[in-house]
């Protein structure tokens, strides 16, 4: 769910209105033209709120990616102790993972890097690689119970 969808529609139309006054103030209440400080202001917010979806997104994949980091290392354990024989197809699933959280890493520091301006491209990118780490976690972790 994005921010601007947690915010209602009647509390973005009041944070525009604020802004756009605040505009008007600035400058004295003097000349300007109020359809351009509400456009401007709406500009403003909406970018405002995009920026805290995007600061969100961050902090839920770093989550997502630590939680499976303590996982994974519960589940080494368990691998560790089987024989030699039974450990390969774990040992692929723990390399696929480890080569999710390489490939997701990146992407993190770049969303974090174009904050509000970060693509929608990058953003799902992010997001499906998070979903495919949680399932190999979940694989692996329900594997581990037998």
């Amino acid at each position: 769910m994005s921010s601007q969808q947690n915010v209602t529609g009647g509390r973005r139309r009041q944070m525009i209105a604020e802004a756009a006054y605040f505009k008007a103030e600035r400058r004295g209440f003097n000349g300007g033209d109020a359809v351009r400080d509400w456009c401007e202001a709406e500009a403003e917010i909406d970018a405002q709120l995009r920026g805290v979806e995007n600061g969100q997104l961050v902090e839920r994949i770093e989550e997502a990616l630590e939680s499976a980091a303590k996982r994974l290392a519960a589940v080494r354990r368990k691998v560790a102790r089987l024989p030699s024989e039974a450990r390969g197809e774990w040992e692929r699933d723990l390399d696929r993972l480890a080569a999710l959280r390489t490939k997701l890493k990146p992407k993190l520091e770049e969303l974090r890097a174009q904050g509000e301006r970060a693509s929608r491209k990058a953003r799902e990118q992010a997001e499906r690689i998070r979903d495919e780490v949680a399932d190999v976690v979940r694989r692996l972790e329900a594997r581990a119970k037998h």
